[in-house]
């Protein structure tokens, strides 16, 4: 079996050069990638790259939290969700980190609320953002009963990793694991049956950009960490992968 990248940006203009050799690259060493959409635009692309590379590609759709130019778009978007019948709904949140006027973050948790209650109705998985917003974001996921919630590029403490668990989460690893003692103190605590492998391409990748088969370093690592064999992480993230987007 070949890892997932769960979370990546293929669509974004970093890959405007080679977005092919890129793609092909990761047809041959991945089972598959999810490309996660962030506001209506790039939800059209992740769309048509899942329309180009069916046997690779799965398409999110969501409203990326920092997207504040994009925020009027929320009901043309969820009508697009309706219509596209995406595998899962995201990336959506919360980010305290890039906003921190109350009146924005306010609105950001009123246009995660509406998306949640979306997912909740259609019976889709959430792929969720909280950069300086754990907590907040999984006390409010708790609120409501969602099939799958991927808390994507999780940077909270381990014992709200554990608390996210606990209630049925699954913890995005990036490619941070390969640097960060946080994420890595993290992969410590959490059972591998909770984590799902993740590059947020072309993000995270010691100031390069980075690709989607960057996920096979992490897979290294976690086996190194957790002192098991790496064909055991990518048996299992993938499994998990392969649940959450229902592939």
């Amino acid at each position: 079996m070949k890892p997932v990248d769960a979370h990546c940006h293929i669509d974004f203009e970093q890959f405007d050069e080679d977005r092919e050799k890129i793609l092909q690259e990761s047809k041959e060493k991945l089972e598959f990638l999810v490309n996660a959409g962030s506001s209506l635009e790039h939800n059209n692309s992740a769309l048509k790259l899942q329309e180009e590379y069916p046997d690779l590609v799965v398409a999110n759709l969501g409203l990326h939290p920092v997207y504040k130019d994009s925020y009027g778009e929320l009901e043309e978007i969820k009508e697009q969700i309706r219509d596209a019948d995406p595998a899962a709904i995201g990336e959506i949140g919360l980010d305290h980190h890039h906003v921190e006027d109350r009146e924005t973050r306010e609105k950001q948790e009123k246009i995660f609320r509406e998306m949640i209650e979306l997912a909740e109705n259609l019976e889709k998985p959430v792929v969720v953002h909280s950069r300086d917003a754990e907590r907040k974001a999984v006390e409010i996921l708790k609120e409501y009963s969602l099939p799958e919630v991927m808390l994507h590029c999780f940077n909270g403490r381990p014992e709200l990793a554990e608390e996210a668990v606990e209630n049925r989460m699954k913890i995005g690893v990036t490619t941070q694991v390969l640097y960060s003692n946080r994420v890595q103190e993290l992969v410590k605590t959490l059972e591998l049956e909770n984590i799902l492998l993740e590059t947020d391409s072309p993000y995270l990748y010691r100031g390069e950009r980075n690709r989607p088969v960057n996920v096979i370093e992490s897979s290294k690592k976690i086996s190194e960490l957790k002192n098991i064999k790496q064909d055991e992480v990518v048996d299992k993230t993938t499994e998990n992968a392969r649940n959450l987007f229902r592939r």
